[in-house]
């Protein structure tokens, strides 16, 4: 029979190890985003310093949300005792996914009507990944108070 501290770090370690995953899986895709969509042949004609900036800022954005990704899983190894920096970790972290839902709600990506059905994908993932990061931190709350 399982102990009632067991099913608390089960969540934790569980929720906030496939948190890390899918933020450091999305961030390394991201990285070879810009080749998997061929943006430099879709950036003739633009400014240098834009094309610069597309890309810089795609690689700058898959780095930190690879190295959250990192901080999240080792949240995750600590168990649902892990101190108060590494719970505020993984809150921003699933605070970042909530402004960056919001945004990608408010302005969606657009997509050919082929790939219209990403949308539904696109939409869930900001959800689905601050309920990974944020589930864990309101069980453990509500059994520590």
């Amino acid at each position: 029979m399982e102990s009632k501290t067991a099913r608390p770090q089960t969540l934790w370690v569980g929720s906030l190890g496939a948190a890390g995953f899918v933020d450091c899986s999305l961030a390394l895709y991201h990285s070879i985003l810009p080749y998997h969509m061929s943006w430099r042949q879709a950036a003739v004609g633009i400014p240098d310093s834009l094309r610069w900036a597309l890309f810089a800022l795609n690689f700058s954005w898959s780095v930190i949300v690879f190295l959250a990704g990192c901080l999240v899983i080792y949240a995750a190894t600590l168990t649902s005792a892990a101190g108060r920096f590494a719970r505020l970790t993984v809150f921003t972290v699933g605070l970042f996914w909530v402004i960056h839902g919001a945004y990608t709600w408010l302005n969606p990506f657009p997509l050919p009507a082929t790939l219209r059905w990403l949308s539904v994908v696109f939409l869930a993932f900001p959800v689905i990944a601050v309920l990974l990061h944020w589930m864990p931190l309101l069980v453990y709350r509500q059994r520590s108070a």
